[in-house]
């Protein structure tokens, strides 16, 4: 009962959010609330579920089986939506437990279903949702990155704001930084943390194997004292500082336990691509495209990206950031009948591969802790 209670809670503050933005929207464009005929929402899957209602356990435990995944018309005003008595609601259809409607529909802002080989799409956050193209086959399936990439777990990560490191650039006698805002920076957000790590691989400050070398084997490799002095010792692991504070106190640090958190969401992502190319039977030269959606993906480095992992090796211009490609999508669906219809047959083409269930993901997992 007190399950049931809560979830009708959190169902009732979704519908007051939106009935309050949406009055906010109405006042600012002139528009009268009778003129809303129509809604379209789009989310992961547990999203979905708690939108309408509908109790989404089942997804927190194996097989992971949603009680719904095709688009549904509803009426908006039994929800308890602001608009026309007759407005309709439409919420695109979901793919899989973990693979929801909001990859459904970035995915119709491609040419991914259309153009059959190798094309990769690939939403980065803590669920890394993946969907592959090729040899007459779509897959997809979803990998737990944990929160890495959004500046969570980082010692001094945060989000993309005034403040945050958002690149970095190892020079041979420098460490350049660019920070939001052009202010004094406080942490690091998430393509800022790729980049660091990314910058470290390239010139050797952090091996094969993830561990961030000391200074003595980084004389050895000839890194040059100006950026030997970002190297900071400690007893048994070593931190490099990005920017140095006047007092000492606020200097902005990736320590070895930030670059291990790294190492742990790229693999999840590369392990669940490699497992999408292995089920289809094709490998990262056959790849056409790779499209990254998402927030993080409008800023991530694509060198960055390569050199970290976290994507397959693929000519830079094959790399396409597609910004906020779910809402993109959903504007899509909410104007036109057609691209509905279209991303249906979309989420009903798509094959889910569960990982949890792939006897060789973990052997794939632990091969992609390399860097």
């Amino acid at each position: 009962m007190e399950q049931e209670e809560n979830l009708a809670e959190i169902h009732d503050v979704i519908i007051q959010c939106i009935n309050k933005a949406v009055d906010e929207f109405v006042q600012v464009e002139g528009i009268n609330p009778e003129h809303i005929y129509q809604y379209t929402v789009v989310g992961n899957t547990t999203m979905s579920h708690i939108f309408l209602g509908v109790n989404p356990s089942q997804l927190a435990v194996s097989p992971f089986s949603p009680v719904f995944t095709k688009g549904i018309n509803l009426s908006a005003k039994e929800l308890g939506l602001k608009g026309n008595s007759n407005a309709n609601l439409y919420l695109a259809s979901n793919i899989a437990g973990h693979v929801g409607s909001d990859i459904t529909a970035g995915i119709i802002t491609t040419d991914l279903m259309k153009c059959d080989n190798g094309r990769l799409f690939i939403d980065i956050g803590t669920n890394g949702e993946i969907v592959l193209t090729g040899n007459g086959r779509a897959v997809a399936c979803s990998t737990a990155a944990g929160p890495a990439f959004e500046g969570s777990s980082i010692k001094q990560g945060m989000r993309a704001a005034r403040g945050a490191i958002e690149r970095v650039d190892i020079l041979e006698e420098e460490v350049r930084i660019s920070v939001i805002g052009d202010d004094i920076p406080i942490g690091i957000c998430g393509s800022g943390i790729i980049d660091a790590v990314g910058e470290m691989i390239r010139v050797g400050i952090v091996d094969k194997s993830g561990r961030l070398l000391g200074r003595e084997k980084l004389i050895k490799k000839g890194i040059s004292e100006n950026i030997l002095k970002h190297v900071r010792q400690n007893e048994k692991t070593n931190d490099f500082v990005l920017f140095f504070s006047q007092d000492g106190k606020k200097d902005v640090v990736i320590s070895q336990k930030d670059v291990r958190e790294v190492q742990l969401a790229k693999a999840a992502i590369s392990a669940g691509v490699s497992i999408l190319m292995k089920e289809i039977g094709i490998t990262s030269d056959n790849l056409k495209s790779i499209s990254i959606a998402g927030a993080f993906g409008s800023y991530i480095r694509n060198s960055s990206a390569i050199n970290v992992g976290l994507l397959p090796e693929i000519q830079k211009d094959k790399i396409l950031s597609l910004g906020n490609s779910a809402g993109i999508g959903a504007s899509m669906l909410l104007l036109s009948k057609d691209c509905r219809e279209e991303s249906e047959k979309v989420a009903k083409r798509i094959e889910h591969i569960e990982l949890a269930a792939r006897s060789d993901f973990q052997d794939q997992y632990m091969m992609a802790m390399m860097f």
